[in-house]
């Protein structure tokens, strides 16, 4: 297989965990997609250097999560304004964008309305309790994959889990004192 087959064989595999991955670290579409790009563009350039060792969805998402830290950084730093992507407009819009079928229970409504607060309260956590959160209980990888993946040691792994469960839970409870 040459290179260029073997490059389109990842995409074809691994492409929809990717854009997945990029949507729930960007939270926008627009810059899903440049992460999307930017992340296949680097595989490219550095496919001489997968292993066959080495799992490959590991390593792809590892140029993901960098590109995405890479491109985090300098947004920041140029742009030095800190946003809140889901205020309370936000919140109640989806709320409200919630849509009775006729098959559909209330219980289900309320499952979808806790599913969206639980994402908006990980959208608000730091980066470095939010990609492990991600990375754990969106895509299934181990404590020992996200180890490997974010280049840190297992136990900060485990610690910065437990962290943002704590920062995601005192989130949650603060806004439920308002409902």
């Amino acid at each position: 297989m040459n290179k260029r087959e073997f490059m389109e064989s990842l995409i074809d595999d691994y492409k929809d965990m990717v854009y997945d991955l990029c949507m729930r670290l960007t939270n926008d579409v627009y810059k899903s997609e440049d992460l999307f790009q930017d992340t296949w563009l680097k595989v490219a350039k550095n496919l001489d250097k997968v292993n066959n060792d080495r799992n490959i969805r590991n390593y792809i998402y590892t140029i993901c999560i960098n590109t995405y830290k890479n491109n985090y950084i300098k947004e920041k730093r140029w742009l030095n304004i800190i946003k809140d992507y889901f205020s309370n407009n936000d919140k109640e819009s989806v709320i409200n964008n919630i849509c009775f079928d006729e098959d559909e229970t209330i219980n289900d409504v309320i499952r979808k309305f806790d599913e969206a607060t639980i994402q908006n309260g990980i959208a608000k956590l730091k980066g470095i309790y939010r990609i492990p959160i991600i990375l754990f209980y969106y895509k299934d990888f181990s404590y020992e994959q996200i180890s490997e993946i974010l280049k840190i040691p297992l136990g900060t792994v485990k610690y910065r889990l437990n962290m943002a469960k704590k920062l995601l839970k005192e989130m949650l409870e603060g806004e439920m004192k308002y409902v």
